[in-house]
């Protein structure tokens, strides 16, 4: 679990959509320097007013992940993180019992019993069983943990927000996995046979945990009763306008040229035929955080080829580029009517570099 930061407020977004407040959940993601495309929030939003857990697809590096780290932040909310992996096992997600600890008990308890009545050993034996099924013996996996904080906040006074639980790379799971969480998504409770409390967990849905599931759509498919209980989204890329706007809220420091250059430069790249894996917003990201580190103005065929590692991902990619440098250098110092008249909306003195015209 990753906790929230005691020193700050807390802001509950379920409460704030309820109030009319959707603008300034927004404007509070965005202020983390993440910037949701608008259909894409929207969809976020009917999960939170639905109760619904939120299931969002796509390629790797559009942003997945990041929406709800950025909540999370935004929001100062507790995150517990699920990462898929091939073996994951049900008691490392929901809960298991520390068993070495209820044999000490069990042990204790039986030498304790040693002292007493016969008449009073069994009663007092079977008391000792029942008790090892109590909370202090419960461990609690990343999910488990997420209800049972949820419920904790539920009964706190005044009412506490949810934690975010991030169930990443879902298509990862496998088929147990998911079956294991299919109760509590529908109901908001696990049930823990032999447990003291029955089950952990919140039914009102405004208390339960806000979910958000990731899937690249790479491994398995996705169960249809486990998709059911999501609210699903499409990660689709982003247009250049939403890019660039993505690229300045994640880069503050850098300058206009730096946009366009890494922009211009990545773009360029995915027009390329014969690149079977294109650049993401992720390695828009990177490129022009290495522009604004290295103070990069303009590219040549040394400085170009060196900023290659950022978005190649295969030998053969790297030579296939190696064969464009020429186009890739005309592409990153010619007018993009998007990018420049983008960026010209913004910056006067980009503006009269391509002699556009701003209108007000």
């Amino acid at each position: 679990m990753i906790p929230h930061d005691p020193d700050r407020p807390q802001i509950d977004p379920r409460s704030l959509l309820r109030t009319g407040g959707e603008r300034d959940l927004y404007g509070l993601i965005c202020g983390t320097g993440y910037v949701p495309g608008e259909q894409v929030f929207e969809d976020f939003c009917e999960s939170l007013k639905s109760g619904r857990a939120w299931l969002i697809s796509g390629t790797r590096g559009s942003g997945k992940t990041a929406f709800p780290e950025a909540l999370a932040q935004a929001c100062n909310l507790a995150m517990c993180v699920v990462a898929g992996r091939d073996g994951l096992k049900q008691e490392e997600i929901l809960y298991d019992w520390d068993r070495e600890e209820q044999e000490v008990w069990m042990r204790e308890n039986l030498a304790l019993a040693k002292g007493l009545p016969d008449c009073e050993q069994l009663a007092f034996l079977d008391e000792a069983r029942k008790m090892k099924w109590r909370r202090q013996f419960l461990i609690l996996g990343e999910v488990g943990l997420a209800y049972d904080l949820a419920a904790e906040a539920a009964r706190s006074t005044p009412r506490n927000p949810p934690p975010v639980l991030l169930l990443d790379e879902s298509d990862k799971f496998g088929a147990s996995i998911e079956d294991a969480l299919l109760m509590p998504l529908e109901r908001g409770l696990i049930y823990i046979p032999r447990y003291e409390g029955g089950c952990i967990g919140v039914a009102d849905w405004e208390c339960r945990p806000i979910v958000i599931t990731t899937s690249n759509d790479l491994r398995h498919k996705l169960s249809g009763p486990f998709i059911s209980r999501h609210i699903f989204t499409r990660f689709a890329n982003p247009t250049l306008e939403k890019e660039l706007e993505i690229l300045r809220a994640r880069n503050p420091k850098a300058s206009s040229s730096q946009l366009a250059l890494a922009i211009k430069l990545l773009d360029a790249v995915r027009g390329i035929a014969g690149m079977e894996d294109h650049p993401s917003i992720r390695e828009s990201i990177d490129v022009a955080g290495a522009f604004v580190r290295d103070s990069v103005e303009s590219l040549d065929h040394a400085s170009l080829s060196r900023f290659f590692c950022y978005f190649v991902k295969t030998g053969d990619a790297r030579e296939l580029l190696g064969l464009q440098l020429d186009y890739l250098l005309a592409m990153t110092h010619s007018f993009h009517p998007t990018v420049d008249c983008w960026l010209g909306a913004r910056d006067p003195e980009w503006a009269m570099k391509w002699n556009i015209a701003i209108t007000l």
